[in-house]
């Protein structure tokens, strides 16, 4: 029983072992500049949780289109871009205006920083409010032009999906 029990091991291990693919690793672009996909626009539609005030679960959508493929930094994968959006919670309304600012570190992965400003309506549109905001975030490119998109900061964390038009 024994030798059965090792041959049908052997068997499993080496189908295994045979029919495997080779792993795949993702290359470092961060010192190569322009090896970044390129686009002109970036829709981006995302869920979202308020963090500070309200702590409330919302929708958005942001819009960013590119004002330099060749970034602030010409020795690096950089982009900057003008980002403008909305996001809505049950009783507040954000439209938030940022300088986005990419920096491709590989093929797949991107991370950004987001300083702006926000338009803030609370209660109806009854109070009118200007907030500086702050965000950073990752993007993962999982196919051509599409990529899942996280941000955090204030006055929220999103999650959703970007187009790379």
């Amino acid at each position: 029983m024994r030798k059965i029990e090792h041959l049908l091991a052997s068997v499993v291990a080496s189908g295994v072992l045979l029919l495997g693919r080779t792993a795949l690793a993702d290359t470092a672009t961060g010192r190569e500049p322009d090896a970044h996909p390129h686009y002109f626009f970036e829709a981006e539609p995302h869920a979202l949780v308020g963090l500070f005030e309200p702590r409330a679960f919302g929708v958005g959508f942001r819009g960013t289109f590119i004002l330099s493929d060749s970034g602030f930094i010409r020795s690096v994968n950089d982009t900057v871009g003008l980002g403008v959006g909305i996001d809505w919670t049950h009783d507040t309304t954000w439209v938030p205006i940022v300088l986005q600012w990419n920096f491709w570190v590989s093929q797949h992965w991107s991370v950004f920083a987001e300083p702006g400003v926000a338009m803030r309506w609370r209660d109806q549109f009854d109070t009118l409010n200007a907030d500086p905001t702050l965000y950073g975030g990752a993007r993962w490119q999982f196919a051509p032009g599409v990529a899942l998109t996280m941000r955090i900061g204030y006055p929220a964390f999103a999650l959703g999906f970007s187009f790379l038009l």
